[in-house]
């Protein structure tokens, strides 16, 4: 899972530099396997990256983040004849911190955008149904992060403005506006409330918008996570025939190396899904997962269970940030 552009820096980099510059390497290779009730198998490397820093003080900050999988065509281990580039380029910003000795961040440049919840437990999480409703990434823009915002009403405000065109490295017409605002509502529950209206310039089909509203919280032992987040949107090019879509989920630590997730999604219209599914932690760097779920296809009237395992490696400065980590301040 790629990291949040404005995620705290942690203090275990490795400076290569050392005294106030900072240079770090850190990366993701994410393997997935899985097959279907109807017929269909594949193997893939989805959300595998390799992301280089250099900062300066903690204060700025530079970051080029490149997707593995971009080598491979599609879901599948074959090497992609039509590399591209710009696609191959996940993320390319600068992250400037306190600005005016404010807690306030900036971050421009090809980043993914403040918005949603996005909670990713499932060993196969890109599978989530939801995934693309919740993510806007590999686009130009400029983030504005108030870590103190609207007079102390929310903890958290995130406002982007970006370029609606993605997986590029040209920077286009800035037509599109976001904002996430969290708050946390006690030590152990915390509300996050997104919007965004993508400009989608040159489409003849207008304007998306996209509203969320998000929950996660914790038992005060951290060994059960909750969440639940719907979002309400128009104008999706994906998702013609639908307008709403949710999630709801939870993960329960049954030892101190694995937890069960299980999770249900549904998008209005176009399907609904039941998962199961189990996380190890082999070592410090290595995870294994394996996981089932029940799909209903409502637009084809077809059911089929899927099976998946995964395999996760993380190396560098940091190991791969859970959401609930995220959100609850990087807590153990």
């Amino acid at each position: 899972m790629l990291t949040s552009p404005l995620s705290q820096v942690s203090a275990q980099d490795t400076g290569i530099l050392g005294g106030d510059f900072n240079v770090a390497v850190e990366g993701e290779i994410n393997a997935f396997g899985r097959t279907s009730t109807n017929g269909q198998s594949d193997a893939y490397l989805s959300g595998s990256y390799v992301s280089l820093s250099a900062g300066f003080k903690d204060k700025v900050r530079a970051v080029v983040t490149t997707r593995l999988d971009r080598l491979f065509e599609g879901d599948s281990l074959t090497l992609n004849e039509k590399f591209e580039l710009s696609e191959f380029i996940h993320e390319a910003y600068i992250e400037i911190r306190d600005v005016g000795g404010k807690p306030i961040a900036l971050v421009i440049g090809k980043q993914p955008i403040a918005f949603g919840q996005r909670v990713q437990a499932m060993p196969l999480f890109r599978d989530n149904p939801m995934d693309d409703l919740q993510r806007i990434n590999q686009v130009y823009g400029f983030t504005v992060d108030l870590q103190e915002g609207l007079f102390g009403l929310f903890d958290q405000v995130e406002i982007s403005a970006f370029e609606s065109g993605e997986g590029d490295l040209e920077i286009g017409k800035i037509d599109s506006l976001s904002v996430r605002l969290s708050k946390m509502l006690t030590d152990q529950w915390m509300l996050t409330a997104s919007h965004a209206r993508i400009g989608h310039s040159g489409d003849s089909n207008g304007a998306e918008t996209r509203t969320s509203i998000g929950l996660i919280g914790e038992t005060t032992d951290g060994f059960l996570v909750g969440w639940a987040e719907a979002v309400l949107f128009s104008n999706n090019p994906r998702h013609q025939n639908s307008n709403f879509a949710y999630t709801v989920g939870g993960m329960i630590r049954i030892s101190e190396t694995s937890d069960v997730v299980i999770e249900y999604n549904s998008i209005k219209n176009e399907v609904r899904e039941v998962g199961i599914g189990l996380t190890t932690a082999l070592t410090r760097n290595l995870t294994a997962g394996a996981e089932v779920r029940w799909i209903d296809h409502l637009d084809t009237d077809n059911q089929e269970l899927t099976f998946g395992v995964s395999m996760t490696y993380t190396f560098g400065s940091n190991r791969r940030q859970t959401n609930e980590e995220y959100l609850f301040e990087g807590e153990e």
